[in-house]
C-alpha cells in the first residue's frame, strides 16, 4: 500500500485536473498562472528561494528547484523538433497524471510545477503547449514534449477568461437543470393509496369515477399492457368451455 501522503497528493492532483479539464484553454491559463504565483510565494516563505532574473531562462530555474528537492528522481531534457523532450524518472504523482490522460489532453495541467511554469511564461507573454506524452508506470518513466509559444491575445480589452468561462458553465448547468425538470414533470408516477373495488377491481379516481384497472394505470403512468392469461383463469376458461361443449351436445 502506498504512503497516505503520496496518495493524498495524487488525489488532489487528479481531482484538480478533472476540474480544470472542464474549462477552456483561456480559463485554464488564467487559473494556472494565478496558482503558480501562489505556489512560488509559498515555497519562498518556507525557505525554498527562487530568484527571478526577469528572463525566460527562469523557466529552467524553477524546474531545477523542483527536481533538486525530490519532485523527480531524475530529469533528462533533449531538444525536439518543437520545444523540448522531458524524460522524468520517478516523477512525484505520476500515477495521477497517467490517470488524467483519460480525462484531458494535457494531464499535467494540475501539476504544481506546470502551474509555476505558466506563471513565469505569462510574464513574457508566453504559454506552454504539450505535443506528446506517455507513461510507463512499471518502470516509473514519464515522457512529455513541450514547447514555449507566444500567447494569443483574446479580442476585447475587458476580457476575463475565468469570468466568461464560469458564465458559460453556469448556462450549461442551468440548461441541464431545466431539461431535468422538464423530464421529471413528464414522468407520471403512481403513488399513495388507491381505492379499488373489492368485487370488480375498478379503481376510483380523484374525481370519483370508477375506472378499469388498465385504463387507470394507462392514464396515470408510462406503463403499457399486453394480454395473457394466468393459470387459474386458464383453468376456469377451460372448464367453462368443456361445460359449454357438453351442453351443446345435448
Amino acid at each position: 500500500m502506498k504512503d497516505f501522503k503520496e496518495v493524498l497528493y495524487e488525489s488532489v492532483v487528479y481531482s484538480y485536473g478533472v476540474v480544470l479539464s472542464k474549462y477552456n484553454a483561456f480559463a485554464q491559463d488564467t487559473v494556472l498562472k494565478d496558482v503558480g504565483k501562489e505556489i512560488i510565494d509559498y515555497l519562498q516563505e518556507h525557505g525554498y528561494e527562487f530568484k527571478e532574473s526577469g528572463s525566460i531562462e527562469d523557466l529552467g530555474k524553477i524546474v531545477d528547484l523542483f527536481v533538486s528537492n525530490g519532485f523527480a528522481g531524475e530529469l533528462k531534457v533533449e531538444k525536439a523538433e518543437k520545444g523540448d523532450n522531458y524524460y522524468w524518472k520517478n516523477l512525484f504523482g505520476e500515477e495521477a497524471y497517467s490517470k488524467l490522460q483519460k480525462v484531458t489532453e494535457n494531464p499535467f495541467l494540475s501539476c504544481p510545477l506546470n502551474a509555476c511554469l505558466y506563471y513565469i511564461a505569462d510574464k513574457h507573454n508566453k504559454t506552454l503547449k504539450l505535443h506528446k506524452k506517455s507513461f510507463d508506470l512499471e518502470n516509473n518513466l514519464t515522457f512529455s514534449q513541450e514547447e514555449i509559444i507566444d500567447k494569443v491575445a483574446p479580442e476585447g480589452k475587458d476580457f476575463d477568461a475565468l469570468v466568461i468561462e464560469n458564465a458559460r458553465l453556469y448556462e450549461i448547468a442551468e440548461k441541464r437543470a431545466k431539461e431535468l425538470e422538464k423530464a421529471l414533470s413528464e414522468i407520471k408516477k403512481l403513488q399513495g393509496i388507491l381505492p379499488i373495488c373489492a368485487e370488480c377491481k375498478k379503481i376510483r379516481d380523484d374525481k370519483g369515477y370508477w375506472n378499469q384497472v388498465e385504463d387507470y394505470i394507462h392514464d396515470h403512468s408510462e406503463a403499457g399492457f399486453t394480454h395473457g392469461i394466468c393459470p387459474d383463469c386458464s383453468k376456469k376458461v377451460l372448464e367453462k368451455w368443456k361445460k359449454n361443449q357438453k351442453n351443446s351436445e345435448k
